[in-house]
């Protein structure tokens, strides 16, 4: 089962380094994972839209503190890493807007600090949000993720400029597989979702 530590030995075997039974042991390789591993992660989730990150929530309404600009004011979801959009509500029995592709309902808005700015209510937000379990991490994010991370690893641990700049061409390479499998899933996903309207007809 995929685990931090077992992310986090990953990307120390990357750079030659003895694998950690917990990030918060004293040696510094532990410490050093410790000190980079959400903040990678982070980094990466947000790099991309990936399709098993992404949530749906209706926005809680707070008070509007720009009322000249914009009609309504929401909090934003403290797990909200990045805003993909922001849409209208809509029933199950709205068929047309159920099958069609969500992001066309985006609407204007305005993101500041902890709020987002609109001029629909109710409001719905999809958006990326920070996924802590690793269990839920597919195995090419799993790769990526432990690459990026031996990038950060690479100069406290050894120190080689050279170690650092080969875990970042292979670090980005495993990013642009991970993302082109979630995208290609996205894709068989819609084309198995067309069949069956298909079937019904």
């Amino acid at each position: 089962m995929t685990s931090i530590v077992s992310i986090c030995n990953l990307a120390l075997s990357n750079i030659g380094k003895d694998n950690i039974s917990s990030i918060s042991d004293p040696e510094p390789e532990a410490r050093a994972c410790n000190q980079f591993y959400e903040h990678v992660r982070d980094m990466l989730l947000q790099a991309y839209p990936w399709r098993w990150a992404g949530k749906t929530v209706s926005l809680a309404e707070v008070a509007n503190d720009k009322p000249g600009a914009w009609g309504y004011a929401y909090q934003r979801p403290t797990d909200c890493l990045k805003v993909r959009y922001v849409r209208p509500e809509y029933s199950e029995q709205d068929i047309d807007l159920a099958d069609a592709k969500l992001d066309a309902f985006g609407v204007m808005h305005e993101i500041e600090r902890d709020r987002i700015y609109t001029d629909i209510s109710p409001a719905l937000l999809r958006y990326t949000y920070r996924v802590t379990d690793p269990t839920k991490f597919p195995p090419l994010f799993v790769e990526a993720l432990a690459w990026h991370l031996s990038v950060r690893l690479a100069m406290p641990l050894t120190r080689d400029p050279k170690v650092r700049a080969e875990c970042f061409t292979i670090a980005n390479g495993m990013q642009a597989t991970a993302q082109m499998q979630d995208a290609n899933e996205e894709r068989e996903s819609s084309d198995a979702a067309s069949d069956l309207v298909e079937s019904r007809d």
